[in-house]
């Protein structure tokens, strides 16, 4: 699915480069309005490479990791995890294309759906990922405790949902910064959650 989607994205930004202007949109504010803009030699190519490049680090880099952190990442969905951060990143090209030729006022409402659907998404994962150092919620309160771990991930995913939902509908109604602010809200309300676990697990848990 990744590699399809990585296909895709190359082809559909390669048949339309001739059309891009010298200079596209490559940052946008938090009303998603462009604040920052690439020569499209570079900036067309750079989400593309960034996907290829997670996904690798995601689905490869742990081979690097201790035999048991393995394990743990074996029986964690990282195919999917990897699926869908590709999915972001050539979504969020999909955005910069259209912004490069179409010119619109701001593209805070594309935005707020490609980042709250992905952030549902990574919510539906958290509670099946196993205790690694590679992907999930990893503070030290976390990674020294599989209750910790199993219970602030099970957490995470109500609060990564509510967060992408609110953020779909603050996008439908022009809201970009409230769709940014809840999904940051919800990011540090599970790491806080991890360590008030931590305060009252006894320390064997």
């Amino acid at each position: 699915m990744a590699i399809g989607l990585l296909s895709g994205t190359v082809l559909v930004t390669a048949a339309l480069y001739t059309r891009l202007p010298e200079l596209i949109p490559t940052h946008f504010d938090a009303r998603g309005v462009a604040n920052g803009w690439m020569h499209r030699s570079l900036g067309a190519w750079m989400l593309p490479s960034i996907a290829v490049v997670s996904w690798v680090i995601i689905r490869l880099g742990a081979r690097v990791l201790p035999s048991d952190w393995k394990e743990r990442l074996a029986a964690s969905p990282t195919a999917v995890m990897g699926a869908l951060t590709v999915g972001l990143l050539c979504s969020l090209q999909a955005v910069i294309l259209y912004a490069a030729l179409e010119h619109p006022p701001n593209v805070g409402a594309s935005l707020g759906f490609v980042l709250g659907a992905f952030w549902c998404a990574i919510g539906l994962m958290m509670p099946k990922m196993r205790r690694n150092p590679w992907i999930g919620i990893r503070t030290a309160w976390t990674l020294s405790s599989d209750e910790n771990w199993a219970r602030t991930h099970r957490f995470a995913g109500y609060a990564f949902i509510l967060g992408g939902l609110v953020a779909i509908i603050a996008a439908g109604l022009g809201c970009t910064p409230l769709a940014v602010a809840a999904i940051i809200v919800s990011s540090l309300v599970a790491t806080i959650y991890s360590f008030i676990l931590a305060r009252r697990l006894p320390p064997s848990a």
